[in-house]
């Protein structure tokens, strides 16, 4: 059974602000919008709250299709709403077990459902895997994974997705694309502000974001072109082959990424929308994107051919190419494409800039196929496949001791482990970490990855000077790498000098908006201390929402709403973090600031939200 439960966002505060006004509306919207969709998929309206209802489906794909339906449907309607006049709902989706009991119904699989409507945005849906696995492929719209969530009173973690609901899958005519999208999976992507290929984009398309904003849309870059290279499509007909068609996908991106005249959106930005066919309008529609490059790779044994095109935002293709290359040539074609791209887009290559561009990073074809194997793991880690990364990595190291890559990726794996606390010795680990990346700059001195771990472990060991100096060769290799962009931003925040690290941080987040939590709660502590309480207050948020253990933001949003005059909201905040970090050490948070008045902004706010006192004379 399919269990779906919805409560209005912000209910209180509509209900203060308007009693009878918010009634009348939740009315009409439930006789206009909410039972008519419940009716079309075979729902029954089990109860309903004052501002609550939940639904049970037999078939959980009408579950999720009446969810999207009603969210879609008050989007319209808020469009057309007064500014403040608009109610969003959050909508949780479950499948499992129920006990009915007087037309009512109980049990795990409707306590999810109620935990995950917890966790969904206003407007937003949040399912559980067990409904991804169900309906994936079957909807007009994108998941994305946000991880294992330990939710109240369930004794398993639950991994939760949420629905992007600006991204729809093509109709089944498509005009004269449809030949070409029927048959890719063609995944989405964020950004490209500022393109010159004949005229200049109109730059109101792709203004600042406001304090805190999620970037879900593109934002300048001024007049680099900005490029989305969508995950090409795998066409071996052997999903076992998915890692190597996502590991040129990625490196082809990183070569892009080089060219100092170009912004590249990252990897972890357009992954989640893999084997989702989009339309280029929609895609312009939903996420700014303007120009995008996008392809299938076929591998056999002894070759590798590959389609790709660039197109725009109306689908015409700016340029388009064939390549048939022995197996063993597999970085002439990479080079063949990236070239071929740049040139399309007329950005010229300086012949420094040429060499470190297309350089072929390793001669051992095995060694590469373990490099790719191992690149999952980076990107979503978990304590077991990061183990099974260091496996694949070292072998990948025996086969070609000199392949500089393997030496950055296998100290990514020891860095990892430390952040998340997965290390017995984090100074033992932190040590390999450093060795290893020290050694793939040995290898090869434009190794992006091995710059930025070396960066992290001088932030940790607080060297921040040299950790500056790590990123700024980082930046110069690949200007488009988020995670030297966000290095970078800590950096410069630890050090007082918040606008920059802002800027940086923000920079980072257009290119790759899932930023990891300790870079978001930087962000959130930069705009903290710029005075940005509201932006504060929003990356805390996002993180104690999508992130098990970020106990950490309970800090930054106890003193931001402090700070705001909030102190109910801080006393609660402050209560929230006693009971899940007991630990808590109030004079060591943020004593890494180097700046004093940054450090005694900190502590005010913390002071005003009970979370620190002055020490006492013994303990100075």
């Amino acid at each position: 059974m399919a269990i779906l439960a919805a409560d209005v966002a912000g209910y209180s505060r509509l209900m203060g602000t308007d009693e009878e006004g918010t009634l009348t509306r939740l009315k009409e919207l439930q006789r206009a919008l909410i039972e008519p969709r419940i009716a079309d998929h075979r729902g029954r309206v089990v109860k309903t709250t004052g501002d609550g209802i939940l639904v049970e489906f037999a078939s959980v794909l009408e579950a999720v299709r009446c969810a999207v339906e009603i969210q879609r449907g008050m989007a319209e309607r808020n469009a057309a709403a007064p500014p403040g006049g608009g109610i969003e709902f959050r909508i949780g989706i479950n499948v499992g077990d129920i006990i009915i009991e007087g037309g009512d119904i109980f049990g795990d699989g409707v306590n999810v459902a109620a935990r995950l409507e917890g966790l969904a945005e206003p407007g937003g849906i949040c399912v559980s895997g067990r409904v991804q696995e169900d309906v994936d492929g079957k909807i007009d719209a994108a998941f994305v994974d946000i991880g294992e969530h330990k939710l109240k009173n369930i004794a398993r973690p639950v991994r939760v997705f949420r629905l992007r609901l600006n991204s729809s899958k093509p109709k089944a005519h498509m005009g004269r694309y449809g030949a070409f999208y029927s048959a890719l999976a063609v995944t989405l992507l964020l950004l490209l502000g500022g393109l010159w290929i004949g005229q200049r984009l109109q730059p109101s398309l792709f203004g600042t974001l406001a304090p805190g904003t999620r970037p879900t849309r593109t934002a300048e870059f001024g007049a680099k072109p900005v490029l989305a290279v969508l995950p090409f499509v795998n066409q071996s007909g052997d999903a076992a082959r998915d890692y190597f068609v996502d590991g040129l996908t990625q490196d082809l991106i990183s070569a892009l990424g080089r060219f100092s005249t170009m912004t590249v959106m990252s990897w972890n930005a357009v992954a989640p929308y893999k084997a989702k066919p989009v339309r280029p309008g929609e895609i312009s529609r939903a996420l700014g994107v303007r120009y995008q490059v996008e392809g299938s790779i076929h591998q056999t044994s002894d070759r590798v051919r590959v389609a790709a095109q660039l197109v725009d935002m109306d689908g015409r293709v700016l340029w388009s190419a064939r390549f048939d290359e022995a197996f063993t040539d597999v970085f002439a074609l990479q080079d063949k494409i990236t070239s071929q791209i740049a040139g399309a887009l007329a950005i010229g290559m300086a012949e420094i800039e040429q060499r470190r561009v297309l350089a072929k990073p390793t001669d051992n074809l095995e060694a590469y196929d373990y490099v790719l194997r191992a690149r999952p793991a980076l990107q979503r880690p978990t304590r077991s496949n990061i183990v099974e990364a260091r496996t694949l990595l070292r072998r990948a190291i025996d086969l070609d001791p000199g392949y500089a890559a393997a030496y950055a990726a296998l100290a990514e794996t020891y860095l990892i482990g430390t952040a998340m606390g997965w290390a017995q010795s984090p100074t033992t680990f932190l040590n390999q970490a450093e060795g290893l990346a020290g050694r793939a700059l040995s290898l090869n001195a434009s190794e992006v990855r091995a710059r930025v771990v070396l960066g992290r472990i001088h932030i940790f060991h607080q060297r921040y000077e040299q950790a500056k100096a790590e990123m700024d060769r980082a930046l110069s290799t690949n200007p488009n790498d988020a995670d030297g962009l966000s290095g970078y931003g800590n950096i410069l925040m630890w050090l007082g000098q918040t606008d920059a690290a802002i800027e940086a941080l923000e920079q980072a987040q257009r290119i790759n908006a899932e930023l990891n939590a300790l870079d978001r709660n930087a962000l959130g502590l930069a705009y903290y201390l710029e005075g940005r309480y509201d932006a504060a207050v929003e990356q805390a948020q996002i993180n104690i929402r999508e992130v098990l253990g970020a106990h950490f933001s309970y800090v930054l949003l106890a003193a931001a709403y402090a700070q705001q005059g909030r102190s109910e909201d801080a006393a609660a905040a402050a209560a929230t973090l006693r009971r899940v970090d007991p630990m808590f050490d109030p004079q060591a948070f943020g004593s890494k600031l180097q700046k004093p008045s940054d450090l005694e902004h900190l502590r005010d706010g913390l002071r005003k939200a009970g979370l620190y006192a002055l020490p006492s004379p013994a303990q100075r």
